[in-house]
């Protein structure tokens, strides 16, 4: 997204962003009707992507999310809003990677197709070994498809199986109430007021949150005391992404709790290794580079496919 529309996405590296307290005043002083549902960070590793925020101007509806705010941490000044929608193609294609927009279908439909693609895979690895012999005969570019689709299969497998269970798993928090964030929009004020004398300052509340945290677990995202709900609500994230959610009480600045992967309960359990083992950081930064590099090998493998497919079909 910074290669493609850089004046939306890219912004010049600083020593120092914007802490909470100074985002907010920000925003509040260049648009002060937008309400923030919360704000996510880049990561360490990408310091010139612009921060994200969150949010609506319906003030009826202070957990509204549809519209997004580039903002440029360093500058301090909103960069340009659209709606999640409008965000490109890239932006498309995460929303549609979840299929979030179709609640309950989408949990069905990642599925479904998850499961089409492991059994695609088994199959695959099935008939590589079956033919293992005969296939030194065939042209080069059936060889390659071979080959492609053999490492591919393993990666497929370990990104359906990941998905699926995150999917069907992130569908049970909420449900059941065990999403911290989820939570949060649940015991929000039933008056929506704004940050005022009542809430400690965002970055006292912040401050608090890393101090009961090792110093290798990076902020990602956060939501303010205010409309939302009367905690600070903040996810960190280590090398690995493994998560830690904390909630800060905004009233009085004490530590509430410590979610392992924004779980309030379960969190111990399977669900935090859903994340890293999907995303390949489970094996740190050279995890992530793998997982990026056999992603090309499964583009390459798809297209020597469709080559193949019509090359077949043109003799036939």
């Amino acid at each position: 997204m910074q290669l493609l529309t850089p004046e939306t996405n890219k912004v010049e590296s600083r020593i120092i962003a914007a802490s909470p307290s100074e985002l907010l005043k920000a925003v509040s002083d260049q648009e002060p009707g937008f309400n923030i549902a919360h704000v996510m960070l880049p990561s360490p590793s990408t310091p010139n992507s612009a921060t994200v925020l969150m949010g609506g101007r319906d003030p009826d509806n202070p957990h509204m999310s549809s519209i997004i705010i580039n903002f440029d941490q360093y500058e301090r000044r909103i960069i340009n809003e659209h709606s999640m929608m409008r965000s490109g193609w890239i932006g498309t294609l995460t929303v549609l990677h979840r299929w979030i927009l179709f609640d309950k279908a989408g949990v069905y439909i990642v599925c479904i197709l998850g499961l089409a693609t492991i059994l695609m895979s088994l199959s695959g690895l099935y008939l590589f070994f079956k033919t293992r012999q005969s296939a030194k005969k065939l042209p080069l570019i059936n060889r390659m498809h071979r080959s492609l689709g053999f490492i591919a299969a393993f990666f497929l497998i370990a990104t359906s199986a990941t998905g699926i269970l995150m999917s069907i798993t992130a569908w049970e928090d909420k449900n059941a109430g065990r999403s911290v964030f989820s939570s949060l929009m649940e015991s929000s004020h039933q008056n929506h007021g704004s940050l005022d004398m009542n809430y400690i300052n965002a970055d006292l509340a912040l401050k608090t949150a890393q101090s009961v945290l090792p110093d290798n677990y990076y902020l990602g995202a956060y939501s303010f005391a205010s409309d939302h709900s009367p905690n600070y609500w903040f996810a960190f994230f280590d090398d690995k992404m493994f998560r830690q959610d904390i909630l800060i009480n905004g009233a009085n600045g004490d530590l509430i709790g410590i979610y392992p992967a924004g779980k309030l309960e379960k969190g111990e359990g399977f669900r935090k290794y859903l994340l890293p083992i999907h995303s390949g950081y489970y094996f740190g930064s050279f995890g992530g580079l793998m997982m990026t590099f056999i992603g090309f090998i499964v583009i390459l493998w798809l297209i020597s496919g469709f080559i193949i497919y019509y090359s077949n079909r043109k003799r036939a």
